[in-house]
């Protein structure tokens, strides 16, 4: 046990130190507060710039976007600032977001509050490319001429073949067996479209993702050759599998989407009540060969420019499109028939795909924090 003197300089030392150790608590207190306040600063500058930039290029509505989601978030208009750039080719959104942090501890040192700032930058984009597409293709023709929700062949049977083409193509391989799994599953390697950056025939294959956007063994750049013949098994087990493993909620066009403007202008969204019908979020899938059930209905093709002779003209991708899947008629894909259709969408996705040059008329575009 410690004599009285020891007592008294330990007394002493703790009557010492205690303020320090205080103090050195208190700043850590502040400094804590200070930089969580920092990180949701970042958090509310991505958040603000992401919900803006999906009105693109409309930059009132991009704006009023901005200012409903910082109203219901607590943000007066006074604690950000947004910018619209790029016009409508290229258009951008440029966020800053000032808040005031208060202090508790460590205003005896004469520092009361600082301000936090962050900033962000969001753009619209169209769908350039990525692995997960389904090897059916549409020409550029048939898109222009369906309106969004209309119902529209993805793949032709015998009756309907196009210079000797189905409208399938070659994405991971040439076999019977490789279009089989893309078609059930998505492709396992990455297409990319013409006006995606790197993608240029010629220059791919190459190392991926630069300078080549895409890595498929069978595709250069955004050519990719037809799948010639017609498939009927190998189509209706994908179909098939699609379907049967399909979440019961989101079976249906009208369950998985929902128009984003009244009267509906042709524009949709996955249902926000729904998200697991989004397959890019919650409703995504595992990879083969699981069949866990998921939003697998939902699906991305390439449109082209046209289909050539056979299998001598190499296809060249456009753009792609967003389709909920339908199916084939009851008793029709037998024989040599087999003619799957789907509904033709227009929406805004949130996916991780190669970014394309913004296009006003893609059928899929996307947000994407560029900052």
């Amino acid at each position: 046990m410690p004599s009285k003197p020891e007592r008294g300089q330990m007394l002493l030392i703790f009557a010492v130190l205690l303020p320090i150790l205080l103090g050195m608590t208190a700043l850590a207190v502040d400094f804590g507060n200070y930089a969580a306040q920092r990180r949701n600063a970042q958090n509310t500058a991505d958040a603000i710039a992401l919900a803006a930039a999906k009105d693109l290029p409309d930059a009132t509505a991009a704006q009023v976007a901005a200012a409903s989601w910082a109203t219901k978030n607590g943000f007066s208009a006074s604690q950000y600032s947004l910018q619209v750039t790029g016009g409508s080719t290229a258009p951008q959104v440029h966020v800053t977001v000032t808040r005031q942090v208060n202090f508790s501890f460590i205003r005896v040192l004469g520092i009361s509050s600082k301000d936090v700032g962050a900033r962000a930058a969001a753009a619209k984009l169209s769908f350039g490319g990525s692995a997960g597409i389904v090897p059916w293709a549409v020409t550029q023709a048939m898109v222009d001429a369906s309106q969004p929700g209309a119902l529209v062949t993805m793949k032709y049977d015998a009756t309907g073949a196009n210079t000797g083409n189905f409208d399938a193509m070659r994405i991971d391989g040439g076999g019977a067996t490789d279009y089989g799994a893309a078609a059930s599953y998505g492709s396992t390697t990455v297409i990319c479209a013409a006006t995606t950056p790197n993608c240029t025939a010629g220059s791919c294959p190459g190392n991926f993702p630069n300078p080549c956007a895409e890595n498929a063994p069978e595709c250069d750049g955004p050519q990719c050759p037809p799948k010639t013949g017609n498939m009927v098994g190998d189509t209706r087990g994908a179909v098939d599998l699609r379907i049967a493993n399909t979440l019961a909620a989101c079976d249906t066009f009208d369950e998985v989407f929902t128009p984003t403007a009244s009267p509906p202008d042709g524009n949709y969204a996955i249902n926000p009540d729904r998200p697991e019908c989004n397959p890019w979020g919650a409703g995504a899938c595992e990879p083969a060969p699981s069949t866990v059930a998921c939003s697998r209905r939902v699906i991305i093709i390439p449109v082209v420019d046209t289909f050539g002779n056979g299998s001598s003209d190499p296809l060249t991708i456009q753009k792609f499109a967003l389709f909920f899947l339908e199916g084939y008629d009851a008793g029709k894909c037998t024989g040599n028939n087999c003619e799957i259709k789907g509904r033709f969408v227009n929406a805004n996705l949130t996916t991780g795909a190669l970014a394309g040059i913004y296009d006003a008329d893609a059928s899929v575009q996307f947000t994407k924090l560029i900052e």
